[in-house]
């Protein structure tokens, strides 16, 4: 994994969000879910470590479906991640120290528009998150540890459980257009080189 001295492990969870469980070799069906959205969105989320329930974080997930592009701000963060799907690049950006890490798209060759998520996916039953209903699928996420999903019909993701615990769970929705400034990446950025272990 690549890491930034600026951010936050926590902050690379949503900007996996689109990309997780698509990895698998099996030819995608309707009976699999689209893990894309395929309408400009706005979402909350609470996210659960997996060692402390009481430490909860929080993250803001933007999606435009015309630009294929992604933003991610954490919670309480002056650091916030742009992810461009057309070009494959994730942009991080710390807008108090005005640099930027710029890193290939983790999954951007499988975030597709009008595409259904390929591997093994069973549906399991359905659920309300955040007012909103969706549909429950169990796979297994990209550490190969099996997991249940609940993706809208037009492929937001609202809940992550594992283990019987949520660990990823939508606060609020708004499906409006989102402008482009929200994508924009601020000019007189210094550029730094991530970090390799």
């Amino acid at each position: 994994m690549t890491r930034f001295a600026h951010a936050g492990a926590h902050a690379l969870l949503a900007a996996c969000l689109l990309a997780g469980g698509a990895r698998h070799a099996r030819a995608a069906t309707e009976e699999t879910p689209y893990v894309t959205p395929q309408n400009d969105v706005d979402v909350t989320y609470t996210i659960y470590p997996p060692h402390d329930t009481r430490e909860v974080m929080t993250q803001r997930m933007r999606w435009s479906s015309g630009r294929m592009m992604q933003r991610v701000d954490p919670g309480n963060a002056s650091t916030y991640m742009i992810t461009d799907y057309h070009a494959g690049t994730l942009t991080v950006v710390n807008a108090d120290q005005k640099v930027r890490t710029v890193i290939p798209a983790p999954g951007a060759a499988n975030v597709q528009m009008g595409q259904r998520a390929q591997g093994n996916w069973l549906r399991t039953g359905v659920s309300t998150v955040a007012g909103t209903p969706c549909t429950l699928w169990q796979t297994q996420d990209t550490d190969q540890r099996p997991s249940e999903i609940c993706y809208t019909d037009d492929g937001v993701m609202l809940e992550v459980i594992r283990d019987g615990r949520a660990m990823v769970e939508a606060t609020s929705l708004t499906r409006a257009p989102q402008a482009d400034s929200v994508f924009a990446i601020p000019s007189g950025l210094k550029e730094l080189r991530a970090a390799h272990p």
